[in-house]
């Protein structure tokens, strides 16, 4: 893993050289490391910008995020933070950083640096979660009041219970009551027929360093927005795609407990090309919803 991470990262590095914007590669310190960073500019000027910084997810990279997010921020006048976190891309390969549910922890450092960059403007930093970095950023937010707006793409209230899901009811059970016995064979044959399961599975185990599918389950009921969604003030912005596999519930049950900020929820349909996971078939148009109302938040 960590060549196919030297890959990615040298073949993108190879590709910014060659953009009309400047890609700046820095570190943020992160108790007693540093984690691995690309700052995307809209310009060499030095001024000060809105940035958006990007969060990852459960097997996405900081690279990922030019795709996901910064071509399209870039026209509309916005920077870029994008980075690896503790469970993603170099931090994980290379670093062996797993995740963690305290994600303030990881975005309040990320916040300390973007704000000794000039090009960035202080009051107008916005956190962008991809995948379950729409969980990650809503938590850190809940602690974290020193950003101007949320963008959760897509919202997700309860990691545990979108995974447990996509699960049979009496796993769950097992798994609660200790039975990992029991739950572990049958995971292990319902992986020979699911390749999703498979692989869902395996990377979780990886990305939050357990030692078993049972441990990962159990681990994943720490990743909740219950009792602390309140504290989340900064306007927020619910990207629900009508078709999502893993978290079709999920941009509502946000919605209803973000009682302290400003929400848009906004559902994108199939009919937009718009209607799975991270609107992944419809980039164009979630980036048209995501910067007009980005635009009229920060100007308000």
């Amino acid at each position: 893993m960590t060549v196919l991470s030297a890959g990615q990262h040298d073949t993108f590095a190879a590709a910014v050289a060659l953009f009309d914007t400047p890609v700046q590669a820095v570190s943020i310190p992160y108790e007693g490391t540093t984690l691995p960073a690309y700052l995307f500019l809209v310009d060499d000027s030095g001024a000060a910008r809105p940035t958006i910084i990007y969060n990852s997810g459960y097997d996405s990279t900081r690279e990922e995020s030019y795709f996901a997010i910064a071509a399209a921020a870039l026209r509309r006048g916005y920077n870029v933070l994008a980075f690896d976190g503790p469970g993603q891309g170099a931090a994980l390969r290379e670093q062996k950083l797993v995740m963690r549910p305290d994600w303030e922890a990881v975005i309040t450092p990320v916040v300390d640096y973007a704000l000794t960059r000039g090009e960035i403007a202080a009051g107008k930093i916005v956190l962008f979660g991809y995948s379950l970095g729409g969980y990650l950023v809503a938590r850190a937010a809940a602690f974290e009041h020193r950003v101007a707006a949320l963008i959760l793409d897509d919202g997700i209230h309860d990691f545990h219970a979108a995974f447990a899901g996509s699960l049979p009811p009496f796993i769950g059970s097992w798994i609660a009551d200790g039975r990992d016995d029991v739950a572990v064979p049958v995971l292990t044959m319902l992986m020979a027929v699911s390749t999703q399961l498979r692989w869902g599975l395996r990377n979780g185990m990886w990305v939050f360093g357990v030692g078993s599918f049972a441990d990962l389950i159990r681990r994943a009921r720490d990743y909740t927005l219950d009792g602390i969604a309140h504290q989340v003030v900064a306007p927020t912005l619910i990207m629900d795609p009508e078709n999502d596999r893993f978290l079709k519930g999920q941009p509502q049950l946000v919605q209803q407990a973000l009682t302290g900020a400003p929400t848009t929820l906004v559902t994108l349909t199939s009919a937009e090309g718009a209607g799975e996971h991270t609107h992944a078939g419809g980039l164009g148009r979630a980036h048209q919803v995501m910067f007009d109302w980005l635009d009229a938040t920060l100007a308000a």
